[in-house]
Order: structure tokens, then C-alpha cells, then sequence
């Protein structure tokens, strides 16, 4: 069944979609997605699925280290976007885009060995429906690692233009969001730490065996 009730920032139609063209050179390779990359680890013949995808950035670092990777993302603009960008790539045959959100995953039940976000957690309007699809898709052994740059953190160098656009979104309390998932039969953990250089949250999580 369709998860109708969500409305993601990304998921507002064409119009409102194009002001991230104008951000292209901003979305399109940054450092946090080649760290996300790693801290994930996807590895040569896995199955990734990258929730939040926007124009693809993690999901082509992944699919160039042979993992075969779901890109998932609501917006139709920056599916377009990543579909033509995948067209580029070697490791195309690699990729697959698909329309979908985090709490309703176009993806079969234990069909992910390992999972990522990056700066999606905060668009998540049902953060229960979204872990309970994590958990769901992922199978045994699989893991998610989920990232958020803090912008509420003092140290963060966009303190002043982003602090406190969480609560116009949905707030991400990373030890709430580990609690949830542990009780979903998760291994999780949350945390404060430094990603690319810059304070973030994350979270990881791996489906027991």
C-alpha cells in the first residue's frame, strides 16, 4: 500500500523543483557524500539502496566500487537529474532510479545488504513508517549508516544561515532515532561526531544475523 501521507520538501512539483537546478554545482559531489560512502563501505556485488538520493552524488561513488545501487528520491526534477547523470557513468548497468520516500520503499522485504542518507533524515515526515521500511528491506546482516550535518552546532560553518531549519521539517534527535530502531530489532547507535569536516548526526544500524 502507498504511504499517502507524507510531503517532502522534494516532492512539491516541477515549479518548485527547479530552484535545485540553481543549486546544481552544490548538490551535484561533495565531500559528506564521499565520506558517507565511506563510512558505509559499499562493497563489489552488494545491494545498496541510497534513500534521499537527490541528483545521485553517493549513489555513482557507490556504483563505481561495485555495488549495485537502488537511488530512491521523491523529487521528480532531481530524479531526472540523477537518471541523466547515471547515463554517464560506466558502472550505469549499476545504477537503478526509482520514485519513492523513506517510509514507503519501492524495494522487496531483506533485498539490501547496506543502506545510506545523507542531510534526508530532517525530510522524513514519519520517521516510525521510514525505520520500519529500513528495517524491512534490509537483510540479515545488513547495515545503514544515516547522516545529518548539525546545523544547530556552533561549529558548523553555515551556523548562522541554517540554525534551526529542523523545526520547520521534522527535529532528529540521533539517541530517539537509535531507540526506535532497537526496538524494530536493530543494532543501532547514535551520535554527535565530525563528518567531512563539518559536525553532524548519525546513526547506524545493522540487522542481526
Amino acid at each position: 500500500m502507498a504511504y499517502k501521507n507524507h510531503r517532502h520538501e522534494h516532492d512539491k512539483g516541477f515549479l518548485a523543483e527547479l530552484r535545485w537546478l540553481w543549486k546544481i554545482r552544490t548538490f551535484w559531489q561533495t565531500d559528506l557524500n564521499r565520506a558517507i560512502i565511506e563510512m558505509a563501505s559499499p562493497g563489489p556485488g552488494e545491494r545498496g539502496l541510497d534513500v534521499g538520493a537527490g541528483m545521485g552524488a553517493a549513489t555513482v561513488l557507490a556504483a563505481r566500487r561495485g555495488a549495485h545501487v537502488v537511488a530512491v528520491e521523491p523529487g521528480g526534477t532531481m530524479r531526472l537529474v540523477c537518471r541523466m547523470r547515471r547515463l554517464a557513468q560506466r558502472a550505469r548497468r549499476r545504477i537503478v532510479v526509482e520514485a519513492g520516500v523513506a517510509e514507503d520503499l519501492p524495494l522487496a522485504g531483506g533485498s539490501t545488504e547496506v543502506l545510506w542518507a545523507g542531510n534526508a533524515m530532517h525530510h522524513w515526515v514519519d520517521h516510525e513508517a521510514a525505520f520500519a521500511e529500513f528495517a524491512r528491506v534490509l537483510s540479515p546482516g545488513g547495515r545503514l549508516v544515516l547522516v545529518d550535518e548539525d546545523y544547530d552546532d556552533p561549529g558548523h560553518p553555515d551556523h548562522v544561515k541554517f540554525a534551526g531549519h529542523e523545526a520547520a521539517l521534522t527535529p532528529v534527535d540521533v539517541l530517539t532515532i537509535a531507540a526506535a530502531m532497537s526496538g524494530l530489532g536493530l543494532e543501532a547507535t547514535g551520535s554527535h561526531e565530525s563528518v567531512a569536516g563539518v559536525p553532524a548526526k548519525v546513526v547506524r544500524a545493522v540487522k542481526p544475523v
